[in-house]
């Protein structure tokens, strides 16, 4: 069962990519790691969405505040993949 307040943090965190039409989901947690999937399925604009880096960084200091037992984070962003082999 994911900790109540991981899920708290990523429901906080999906006020931040909602209105681009985003949402994170937990994929997978433990008392030490979580693993969190970036969903653009309804985006019209995936590029107006917050950047994977500053996503990584917001995820990572809000779970620090609240479950600092978490120090294994991880977030799959379908966009990261889209730029393999591009220069873009």
């Amino acid at each position: 069962m994911t900790n109540p307040a991981v899920l708290a943090v990523v429901s906080e965190l999906n006020g931040i990519v909602a209105p681009d039409g985003a949402a994170l989901r937990v994929l997978s947690s433990t008392p030490e790691s979580v693993r969190l999937d970036l969903d653009l399925s309804q985006s019209d604009c995936p590029e107006c969405v917050v950047p994977h880096a500053l996503l990584v960084e917001i995820v990572t200091s809000r779970l620090a505040e609240v479950c600092p037992e978490v120090r294994d984070i991880s977030l799959y962003d379908p966009r990261e993949d889209a730029g393999e082999g591009s220069d873009a």
